[in-house]
């Protein structure tokens, strides 16, 4: 008898999941509260404009066609690529003190930090080896590796390994020793800030991100990034799966410790698995009613934990274009970037604030009116 898995939330992680196991031939339904698939990699359409509202840059590209290689079919039918060169445009005090095209070609990338200081240039190929060799110990052994119980981090082998990471510096602090340069310091740490994480106190291991992007390259998706997210939605339709929209869940059924389905809209869904792609303190507080099911995560201490810092997004349809940038993804840094910094992760106030512009339209003319960013 094929086994019923129901899957809450049609996110990304949700829709992956969905694939995943409808491929290997468990009947899978997905119960989504909004209209359209994608969670946090949804889309705003008006007037012409296309908004991506979530993630913007693609890094690792093998990764986004894992899925679709999974179930045998060509990615590249589903999310053709490209790899943009220069990545990204850095601009320091609005332009004024220095602008920087960062290129995904490690030739060209060397000539900008020749061009600064040899002594940089001699310093940023030794961080690159550094965080390579911690990159590699994390990929084999931490980043796709799922940890269940506590034995599977807390033995020697895996905790050898997790001693290699040297995580207890902060980012800039593990730059700083091969890099002086401030503007080129702060080209190669910022990147820890697309987590949320200021590069100040966030550990050294996430200066990795930028070592990624160095080496692997930023990618763009045709259409923009919604593009996965319907991708793999259609993937799934096309195995098979179900997904249910304007179905908010109201609650996981739990008995004796186990999940046996969902109550949706009033409706009790019965299900031998159920996956959970709502976000964690949301689905803890409110869809598990048990207090005995949810374990040490009480609403109390939910309510008192510490989250990353927010976003502040403006969503603009310009009506005209913008030729003085240059790249789709810029980089905006304020005269004063730790201050910033401390003023947003600290002192909870925001002054001189550095931004991110990502202009879409420039890669993919369709997703603004014609004559329009």
């Amino acid at each position: 008898m094929t086994k019923k898995v129901a899957i809450i939330g049609a996110g990304v992680a949700g829709l992956a999941s969905a694939i995943r196991l409808q491929h290997a031939g468990y009947e899978v339904e997905i119960y989504e509260k909004e209209a359209i698939a994608g969670g946090k990699m949804h889309r705003i359409e008006k007037d012409g404009f296309q908004f991506d509202l979530g993630p913007s840059i693609v890094m690792m590209p093998e990764l986004y066609r894992e899925i679709f290689e999974l179930a045998g079919r060509n990615p590249d039918d589903y999310i053709p690529m490209e790899r943009l060169d220069p990545m990204y445009s850095v601009f320091f005090g609005s332009g004024k003190q220095g602008y920087h095209e960062v290129s995904s070609d490690l030739v060209e990338l060397m000539k900008t930090f020749e061009h600064a200081s040899e002594k940089d240039a001699e310093g940023f190929l030794k961080y690159l080896q550094l965080i390579y060799e911690r990159f590699m110990v994390a990929k084999n052994h931490f980043l796709q590796r799922p940890f269940r119980n506590k034995r599977d981090f807390y033995n020697p082998l895996t905790l050898y390994q997790a001693l290699k990471l040297k995580t207890f510096d902060s980012a800039d602090n593990f730059i700083s020793k091969y890099v002086k340069n401030e503007q080129l310091k702060q080209m190669i740490s910022f990147q820890t800030l697309y987590i949320g994480v200021s590069p100040y106190n966030g550990p050294s291991l996430y200066s990795m991100i930028p070592m990624i992007e160095f080496f692997y390259g930023i990618w763009f998706i045709k259409g923009g990034m919604y593009t996965m997210a319907k991708s793999m939605e259609r993937l799934f339709l096309e195995l098979g799966g179900k997904v249910f929209y304007h179905s908010s869940v109201e609650e996981i059924r739990i008995e004796n410790q186990v999940a046996t389905g969902i109550k949706v809209n009033g409706k009790e869904i019965p299900a031998d698995k159920v996956i959970c792609n709502a976000d964690f303190p949301y689905a803890m507080k409110n869809l598990v009613k048990e207090d005995k099911a949810k374990g040490k995560y009480t609403d109390k201490k939910i309510d008192s934990m510490d989250y990353s810092c927010s976003c502040f997004i403006m969503y603009l349809g310009m009506n005209k274009k913008y030729e003085e940038l240059k790249t789709a993804h810029s980089f905006f840094f304020g005269e004063e970037l730790k201050k910033n910094l401390d003023d947003i992760f600290a002192g909870e106030k925001l002054e001189n604030p550095s931004f991110y512009v990502y202009t879409a339209s420039k890669l993919d003319p369709t997703l603004a009116p014609e004559g329009k960013d």
